[in-house]
């Protein structure tokens, strides 16, 4: 027998091996620590979703988990939304409950709205635990966008949320907070605009540099900088080149509302992007694209993202989303979450806000 043959045969060997082993594992030893094990287990064991490595081994698990800081919603710390509903007769003062036609098949806001950049953007939290001040801003620039059809395309300032928006413990900067705390904040208090980091757009630019959330990116690596800068409320622009006044600058919602995931298909097709919390497990790190549902791996955190539309894949519905860690993770920045099931409870805590025109 050649060489060849024989490196054939060890060759089949191991990966008979390989596969038999993975088929075995307890689901429950998997960890993010064994992400090879991780990722060959979840994409033999489903055709739904493919796995990938999106960070390098050595990774923080600190800064992982400050990547998903946004705490299990608790009914009890959360203000009394309404809840959107098509037939609720106190929807009527603002004159603009569901129509009674049913949403389309499949929608994506990016294509609905193209005249609004905002829609299609994907923003990087940094190495700060913003997501949730990040995702509450990019809806509230999505609406103002829409509701003004293209006219108005104002970045608002997820800076001035995650810095400013502390009462009734609503969050805590870089370490997590409650989107629906957030909407109520822009409803009451108003908030002014600010571009990405170095972008020296609005009155309040986000703070925190991009960083590559995978192996290799064109972004520097998270690693190279461990620290962040900590928001702080200010009260006046920290855009030096800025010259409107905060006053001025400043942009609120007309109310703000809890959406049932059985009106949310109505909700994005009529009125646009909507804040999504749901459980991160250790798998999810590892998406790259398709539909993703857990498969293995433990609970890590919390998350909140922006929900840009729904679909079918390959016979499964999905909720397609925007994630916050820059455009080089998973699916161009995107990923879809199996819906119709509350998948890692991503169904249980929508929210959004109506804008207030600006005279």
């Amino acid at each position: 027998m050649c060489l060849a043959d024989i490196l054939f045969v060890i060759g089949v060997i191991l990966v008979q091996v390989t596969a038999r082993d993975i088929a075995s594992m307890d689901l429950k030893k998997l960890s993010f620590k064994d992400t090879d094990a991780m990722i060959n287990y979840i994409n033999n064991a489903q055709s739904s979703w493919i796995a990938g490595k999106n960070f390098p081994d050595d990774i923080s698990e600190d800064y992982l988990k400050r990547l998903s800081s946004a705490p299990v919603p608790q009914i009890d710390r959360l203000p009394k939304l309404p809840i959107f509903d098509d037939f609720d007769d106190s929807e009527a003062e603002f004159g603009d409950t569901y129509e009674i036609s049913d949403p389309p098949a499949e929608f994506d806001a990016r294509k609905q709205w193209a005249n609004c950049p905002s829609v299609s953007h994907v923003y990087d939290q940094g190495n700060c635990g913003s997501c949730w001040a990040v995702a509450v801003a990019s809806v509230i620039t999505d609406r103002i966008c829409i509701n003004t059809k293209g006219a108005s395309n104002d970045w608002i300032s997820s800076w001035e949320i995650a810095s400013c928006c502390v009462e009734d413990k609503c969050g805590t900067g870089c370490f997590g907070g409650y989107a629906s705390k957030a909407f109520e904040f822009y409803v009451k208090h108003g908030v002014v605009t600010g571009g990405e980091f170095g972008s020296n757009e609005g009155c309040m630019p986000y703070m925190v540099k991009p960083c590559s959330h995978r192996v290799v990116g064109k972004y520097p690596d998270c690693r190279s900088y461990n620290n962040t800068v900590l928001p702080t409320c200010q009260k006046q622009c920290i855009n030096p080149n800025y010259k409107t006044s905060m006053d001025k600058d400043r942009h609120f919602g007309k109310r703000s509302y809890e959406v049932k995931v059985a009106d949310l298909k109505k909700e994005l097709s009529k009125k646009g992007p909507v804040t999504m919390w749901f459980n991160v497990n250790e798998d999810f790190r590892l998406y790259k694209s398709g539909v993703y549902f857990h498969v293995t791996g433990a609970k890590v955190g919390g998350h909140i993202v922006r929900v840009l539309g729904y679909g079918t894949e390959n016979g499964i519905n999905y909720w397609l989303c925007a994630n916050s860690w820059n455009p080089e993770w998973g699916d161009k920045g995107l990923f879809k979450i199996k819906s119709g099931s509350n998948e890692s409870g991503c169904e249980e805590s929508l929210f959004a806000a109506e804008p207030k025109v600006k005279t």
